[in-house]
Formats: structure tokens, sequence, C-alpha cells
């Protein structure tokens, strides 16, 4: 392959302190205590951000973890904010393709890959349609139950809407509160009683005007990590702590046959909701009833170093330059214009 030009898209602009090229390389270990997914902060620097200015550290992480692979790789890369005049920097870089570090709303609501779509910028990941629809815990939910996968029990809320009782108690408790579109766990609480929903529902408001209360269900959580269809590997998240921080071992504790039907349940729900290109995590709790359950379905899970992705990857002997050179193969580039191949110009007549 060619050297490329590739746009790695963060939703914040990259800060000289943290240039890619400065960074060194490590390989994650396989078990141990781990940062929350996509977050790169320890607990003392993301206690006290907002969640937008959470987000954009964990862009830039990503980012900068991308961008050091691809120019290891050969390639030429250029960190790019999303911002009103993303179109104009694609043009400014001439851009061969764009990988995607966006894992809040500016990567999830599809936004940014209709653009690149209607502009004709190759990228990796899903289409901006199948993004859009599994960030929507709602939508996304509807569409796994009816391709008869288990999903928790959940209601939507809304600010002032008015939930029956009858409703919170057929759920049964304790509960989570989510937002309807979030990541990184941002705006999540767990709820012991009813009399805490409305603490809980401010709060997740903050992240989306919707919100959805799930029943919280005991078991074992095994997020599995696949590349489109084809499943790379999983681990399993032994204990969480209240900072978000928890301790995983790759690959689970559980038995291979066992593995394989959670694995199975992972690529059917990829098929359900059309992510079958480029990197997915989807998480699946396990509980000793030997029931299982989709929790989340992640479109755009962190690719940084430390992330899920790369741990599972990094355990099953891929690493970290390998797996994004697995992304870049699945990028179908635009063929170059050349002068023979244009059309002849056609005579004006007078």
């Amino acid at each position: 392959m060619r050297p490329l030009t590739l746009g790695v898209l963060v939703s914040a602009a990259p800060e000289r302190s943290t240039a890619p090229e400065t960074r060194e390389s490590t390989s994650p270990p396989v078990r141990g205590a781990a940062s929350p997914e996509g977050s790169p902060l320890s607990t003392a620097q993301s206690a006290g951000l907002d969640p937008v200015a959470r987000e954009s550290a964990v862009d830039l992480e990503s980012a900068a973890d991308l961008c050091a692979a691809l120019r290891d790789l050969g390639h030429r890369a250029h960190p790019i904010a999303v911002t009103r005049d993303l179109d104009l920097s694609l043009r400014h870089f001439d851009i061969d393709a764009c990988l995607l570090a966006l894992h809040g709303p500016k990567g999830g609501r599809g936004e940014v890959q209709s653009l690149l779509t209607m502009r004709g910028v190759p990228f990796a990941g899903p289409e901006a349609t199948a993004v859009a629809l599994a960030f929507d815990k709602v939508r996304a939910r509807q569409l796994l139950n009816f391709h008869n996968l288990p999903v928790p029990p959940s209601i939507l809320l809304g600010r002032g809407s008015k939930t029956q009782d009858r409703d919170l108690e057929l759920l049964g408790w304790p509960c989570y509160v989510k937002p309807r579109r979030g990541a990184l766990g941002q705006g999540v609480t767990f709820l012991d009683h009813v009399d805490r929903v409305p603490e809980a529902l401010e709060a997740a408001l903050r992240i989306d005007r919707e919100v959805v209360l799930e029943r919280a269900l005991p078991g074992q959580e095994i997020q599995v990590v696949l590349l489109g269809d084809r499943v790379l590997g999983s681990l399993e998240v032994l204990s969480r702590q209240a900072s978000g921080v928890h301790e995983t071992v790759c690959p689970p504790t559980l038995s291979r046959t066992r593995l394989q039907g959670i694995h199975g349940l992972a690529r059917r729900a990829v098929h359900a909701l059309g992510l079958e290109n480029g990197w997915t995590r989807v998480d699946v709790l396990v509980d000793e009833r030997l029931n299982e359950f989709v929790l989340e379905v992640e479109p755009l899970p962190p690719l940084h170093r430390d992330g899920v992705v790369a741990r599972v990857a990094a355990a099953h002997g891929l690493g970290y330059a390998a797996l994004v050179q697995q992304l870049l193969d699945r990028i179908v580039l635009r063929a170059p214009a050349h002068p023979d191949l244009l059309p002849a110009p056609v005579p004006v007549l007078q």
C-alpha cells in the first residue's frame, strides 16, 4: 500500500504538549486494574472534568495513539478537530481517508460520517445510519429485541414525563439511570429505590434530553471485541469502583463452550445493528442461571493503547500497530484521478 495521508478526527483541537510523535509505544497489560473504558485519565484528573472536557480528553488520547501507529506504519497522520470548519480542514490536508477518535455524541450521532460520505472521503467504521442507531439505546434495544436478542428490561423517561408508578414497580429494583444517547459512563447512576429517581434523572438529563431507566441485573460482564463480524476475543470485568476504575481479566474465566455462546450472541448483535465494518465492542451480562443479556453495543469503542480493544488484541497476539493496520485494510480508497482516464473535452459548437 502506498503511503497515505490520513485524518484522525477528534472532538477538540490537539495540543502541542500531547503531540502523537512524542508518545512511546507500550504494550497493554493482560490482567490488572484499568481506567474506565475510553478514559486515559487518572481518577484524580477525571473527577473534576465536565462531560464535554472528559470526552475531549478521551478523544485526544485515542488520536495520539492512532497517529503514532499510523506514522510507524509509514503514513502521514493529521489530528483534525471536528468543528464547523471540518469540511475546510479536510480539503486543506488533502486527506485520502479518515479514522475517527470520536467516542461521544459528535461521533455517535452519525453527522460526521454523513459529511464524509457526502464529500466522498473514505473512513474506517460503520456508516452514519448504523452508528446513530447503535448509539441510541432505545432504538438499538428495540431492534435487538426484534432479532430475539435478550436485553435488560427498561423504560424511557424525560424531563417532565409522567411515568406510572405501576411501570416502575413492574420494572423491578435496583436500577440504573442512563442517558438515552451517552458514552463513557457519563450520567449513569445506580439506584436502589424509586425515591432516588428524580435526583438521578436530573444528572442524566445534563447529557441527553431523554434517559433510560434500566433494571440492574446480577451477573458477570463480558466485553466482546469484534472486527466486522469476526470475534477477536473478550475480557471479563471482575469488579468496579465508584470512580469507574475496574479490574479485568483477559480471557474471561468461563468455559470455552460458554464463551463460544457469548461470542455468537455478540456477533448476532453486530449483524442486527448493521455494524459489520470496523471495530465494535459488545457488552454481555452473564448470570449464574445461564441467562445472557446484551447490555450495550458500542459502535465507536475507544482505540487508545490502554482501551479494551487494544487489551483484547494484545492478549491474542495482535500488537497495536497491527490492530490499526487491520482497520486500514477495510477502507475502500478512492481511485486516484489519472489524466489519461479523464473523458475527452466535448467541443463547443459556435
